[in-house]
């Protein structure tokens, strides 16, 4: 491995590490790190020096489709159609328990209305949030981390320029590219829908843009 290549993984760390962690509940992190290293190999063997797109901006999706594809080759996390039903089913019903109860209803007292083992049910809520994670950073890795971002990856730093947004869409930004949540899980702590915080993401990117230019 040339001097080049290793100053590059190197600094690129702690983006690997970040894009690592979002699937550290199912797996071992230095796992998904080595993957995320092998993105930056083949990213380096694509990059273009003279292009105007910085490496990093250039890494993401290649960083991010080595840990994907290392996630799908998982056998052991294929969901049956009847897991999936049974998931959907849970859903169903702790929304008739809510409704029923007048009150949040805990995951145990779903189990057993179901009549489904704790650890079985966990285990797929698990797998079905994996799959829609993955999916979700799949779909979206090259509307965020395309050639064109880079301007806006660049100037979402400038603190000024988020001073100017009111506080709902500094959230939104905050979560979404300070923090590193997926649209999902902004969604789920912001009360919101995922299509919601997608679509407000955007207009606050582009409002953004547009005042920069």
């Amino acid at each position: 491995m040339n001097d080049v290549l290793n100053e590059r993984i190197l600094s690129l760390s702690g983006l690997i590490y970040k894009i690592a962690s979002r699937y550290k509940d199912y797996y071992c992190i230095e796992d998904l790190y080595q993957a995320g290293c092998l993105g930056v190999i083949k990213a380096n063997n694509c990059y273009i020096s003279n292009d105007n797109t910085k490496f990093s901006t250039y890494a993401y999706k290649f960083i991010l489709g080595e840990i994907i594809d290392y996630i799908r080759k998982d056998k052991n996390i294929i969901i049956s159609d009847e897991a999936y039903d049974i998931y959907k089913r849970y859903l169903k019903v702790k929304d008739l328990l809510y409704l029923k109860f007048e009150r949040e209803v805990t995951f145990s007292e779903v189990c057993n209305y179901i009549g489904i083992d704790e650890d079985k049910m966990l285990s797929i809520i698990r797998s079905v949030s994996l799959f829609k994670s993955i999916n979700e950073d799949e779909k979206n890795c090259n509307c965020y981390y395309s050639d064109d971002r880079e301007s806006i990856d660049n100037e979402i730093l400038l603190r000024n320029e988020l001073n100017e947004l009111d506080e709902f869409d500094r959230k939104i930004i905050d979560y979404r590219y300070y923090q590193g949540y997926s649209q999902s899980e902004t969604a789920e702590i912001m009360g919101l829908s995922q299509s919601k915080v997608s679509r407000c993401e955007k207009l606050i990117l582009s409002k953004m843009k547009n005042n920069i230019a």
